[in-house]
């Protein structure tokens, strides 16, 4: 890399230089476009350097040297080491009229909101950018973008080198105006954290209902497809994709219980009460061991598909709240790419998505609800069997009480509060 010497000559800089920052700045660098970078943290422009050797990357020592050495109109990347800074409010001041400002920054989707209001006021162009993982990282990541249509016609030539795969097909999808990505990357993750939270509660009662090790339980659930479990640790997301679900009114009480679980889980709880052996039974029914695997496999396929129909709902209620206008197959078709291990459950929802325009919830698919019914004394029973060992299965638990209200014609809150449509009944 060679620092920057040569004015009006670079075609995007990076102002901060987190991960998925450093991985854009050598990738478009490697393509043959002119980037420059600067960052606050010495550390990650040592880490850029080690990252990118051969990689031509100018270095500015500042914001006011990096603008500078910009072509007009510029292009400028926020990354999230940077958005919270003084360094945002020097960027946008030190930008003119018609420059771009791209915010690629793990933030809140209504921080992107804001910032879009606050740019256009300022006649400053804005577009955000969220990373999703695939499962195979080799692929790279897909790039969800949100912002206004002209905006991003404008950017694309910068980012369509950058994410082609090795047959040309584009990894980048602009979604909907500014907040669209965010928004949708949330709900992804909010999602997929809590499915992980699914897949561990069921191992738990696998483990203590055949007493396995944990070896044991890999061996035993070796076919269930189930996918990497480490890959979504960003708890934020889910606590975020609950919040909205408040806010927006649409029940969401998996994600509500797996929010709860994970703050539990970092109290302290060694104390006589939490150590009791009466806490911690031991042991099985007596049940084979087929019928259990049977019973807790079709218990996570049912409490995944109720899962989902929780997210949808919440990224309808929010895209229609928002103005998003997104298209939920276009969303399910990423999160295809994403989760390939869940291919054939992603293409009946996409499926069921196509079928009926406007589809109020994906439990009122007549196939999706179908395969729900045909498992749902497995989820019933397996909630049974935990709670019969002491096991804590909030997730499941969830899941089973949102099918069973959402059949309901009658909840116990009707004795006070009428429902809106009375005699209605689902399935």
């Amino acid at each position: 890399m060679t620092n920057a010497n040569v004015p009006n000559q670079c075609e995007i800089g990076f102002a901060g230089l987190d991960t998925h920052a450093r991985r854009m700045a050598r990738a478009m660098a490697g393509q043959g476009l002119r980037v420059a970078a600067c960052d606050s943290h010495a550390e990650n422009v040592k880490i850029l350097h080690q990252e990118s050797s051969g990689i031509p990357i100018r270095i500015a020592a500042d914001v006011a040297e990096l603008v500078g050495i910009l072509r007009e109109p510029r292009n400028v990347a926020v990354t999230s080491s940077e958005t919270g800074s003084d360094l945002f409010n020097e960027l946008q001041a030190q930008l003119e009229a018609g420059d771009l400002l791209i915010d690629v920054g793990d933030c809140h989707f209504k921080e992107c909101l804001h910032r879009a209001r606050y740019l256009t006021e300022r006649n400053l162009r804005y577009l955000e950018i969220s990373f999703i993982d695939r499962e195979e990282n080799s692929s790279g990541p897909i790039l969800i973008v949100g912002g206004r249509v002209e905006t991003w016609h404008r950017a694309s030539p910068l980012l369509d080198p950058i994410t082609s795969n090795e047959i040309g097909e584009s990894s980048v999808t602009h979604l909907g105006p500014a907040g669209a990505g965010h928004f949708v990357k949330m709900i992804y993750e909010g999602v997929e954290y809590s499915l992980t939270h699914l897949v561990l509660e069921s191992f738990e009662v696998l483990k203590r209902a055949l007493n396995l090790d944990d070896k044991g339980v890999q061996d035993a659930t070796s076919g269930w497809f189930i996918g990497p479990l480490n890959r979504f640790r960003r708890d934020d997301a889910v606590r975020w994709t609950s919040q909205a679900a408040g806010e927006l009114s649409v029940p969401s009480p998996t994600l509500d219980a797996v929010v709860g679980m994970r703050a539990l889980s970092e109290t302290d709880r060694q104390n006589n009460f939490a150590t009791t052996p009466f806490r911690h039974p031991i042991g099985h029914f007596g049940d084979d061991a087929e019928s259990i695997l049977t019973e807790l496999h079709g218990a996570l396929y049912t409490a995944t598909l109720i899962t989902h129909a929780q997210g949808m709902a919440v990224l309808a209620a929010g895209s229609e709240h928002y103005g998003f206008e997104i298209d939920p197959v276009d969303i399910i078709r990423l999160w295809r790419i994403c989760c390939g291990h869940r291919a054939a459950l992603l293409d009946e929802i996409a499926s069921a998505l196509r079928d009926t325009l406007a589809l109020p919830n994906l439990l009122d698919d007549d196939n999706l609800s179908e395969k729900v019914m045909e498992q749902q004394e497995c989820l019933r029973h397996a909630v049974w069997r935990a709670t019969s060992q002491g096991i804590s299965v909030p997730g499941l638990m969830a899941s089973l009480d949102y099918l069973d209200s959402y059949r309901g014609a009658w909840l116990p809150i009707n004795l006070i509060q009428p429902p809106p449509l009375a005699g209605l009944v689902r399935r």
